[in-house]
């Protein structure tokens, strides 16, 4: 298989303006005949095509639609729902009228200092965040940033430890799932290769939209291959372009036997939280919220009266907390 460079692929930005709803002075008639059209859901976006599905509860093959001329420098994202135009003719296809609004998102921007927001994924119920057993420690620092973003949008999260086929040793991972449980953050140890543990995931999926993120090279595909066979994502070969997952555009796909969908997106370097105030981080911390602090304002960085030490938080989460603070401060980390 000739190789990839999944890199220059990962790095590629998308530099279309994030979906803003516009107002629009319709007339009572005109908006009636809009709210009486049919919602779709997007389940995939790729290169400007969009396809959908009328019914999300039932395996029916997704749809090319197009947007309508009044929506031309509008955007949606993968999961958001729409009006839809029926096709007129047997040559045309359906048409997105409306973009509905968004009762979740995950947003990421392309660095902390920034506020180019991109929605990687709308209406999802959950995100899951797949690391690799062997890189414990990076994993988790993301994992830590994509709580927050999961936080600010409404999503809950759950983490996903996959290849435990690659350590002796597993307590280093039981210890992880366990920290991260005790904050409410369901959690799965898994092997693609071997099949162990899929069947917890396919439970933790179960009646959700869920969207998987990851760094490269976490196995995010093949356990999406697992989940959905008819998915057929392309994984690289091993080596200094392999181990990393092909996915270039987000697409979401139902797991027929657990009324679910799993929405794959390409695999990260970074997650960015340019959209979060550095004084919001800590609503974003469960262990840090309702902390009884002297000021009602406190971010627990030294302020006279805060109970942070005091405070039942892990030291790494403690470490995560004041890393992102400083980042999100533009101080040098």
């Amino acid at each position: 298989m000739p190789r990839i460079d999944i890199d220059a692929i990962e790095d590629e930005w998308d530099d279309e303006p994030e979906f803003v709803p516009r107002s629009r002075n319709l007339s009572p008639a005109a908006r009636r005949r809009i709210d009486e059209l049919a919602i779709a859901r997007v389940v995939a976006i790729d290169r400007g095509r969009v396809s959908i599905v009328l019914d999300e509860t039932s395996d029916v093959q997704p749809i090319d639609a197009t947007l309508a001329g009044t929506m031309r420098h509008e955007k949606a994202a993968v999961g958001d729902r729409v009006r839809v135009r029926p096709a007129r003719h047997t040559s045309d296809a359906p048409r997105i009228v409306e973009v509905l609004d968004r009762e979740t998102r995950l947003v990421r921007t392309a660095d902390d200092g920034l506020d180019d927001a991109r929605v990687v994924v709308a209406n999802a119920d959950q995100v899951v965040v797949v690391i690799a057993a062997d890189h414990l420690q990076s994993g988790a620092g993301l994992l830590d940033r994509v709580m927050v973003a999961a936080s600010a949008g409404g999503l809950a999260s759950a983490v996903c430890v996959n290849k435990i086929d690659l350590v002796d040793d597993r307590s280093m991972v039981i210890e992880l799932l366990d920290r991260y449980a005790q904050l409410g953050v369901a959690g799965v140890a898994t092997s693609a290769t071997t099949g162990e543990g899929i069947d917890a995931l396919r439970a933790l999926l179960t009646t959700q939209w869920s969207a998987f993120t990851g760094h490269s090279g976490v196995g995010k595909s093949s356990l999406f291959n697992l989940l959905v066979p008819e998915a057929f994502h392309t994984v690289a070969d091993v080596g200094r372009y392999g181990g990393r997952h092909t996915t270039v555009a987000s697409r979401a796909m139902r797991v027929a036997d657990e009324n679910a969908w799993l929405i794959d997106t390409p695999g990260v370097r970074s997650f960015g939280l340019g959209v979060v105030h550095p004084e919001e981080l800590q609503q974003h911390f469960p262990e840090l919220v309702g902390l009884p602090c002297s000021l009602d304002d406190c971010v627990h960085d030294g302020e006279p009266g805060c109970a942070l030490d005091d405070a039942a938080v892990y030291p790494e989460r403690l470490v995560s907390y004041r890393r992102l603070l400083a980042a999100l401060r533009g101080d040098d980390v």
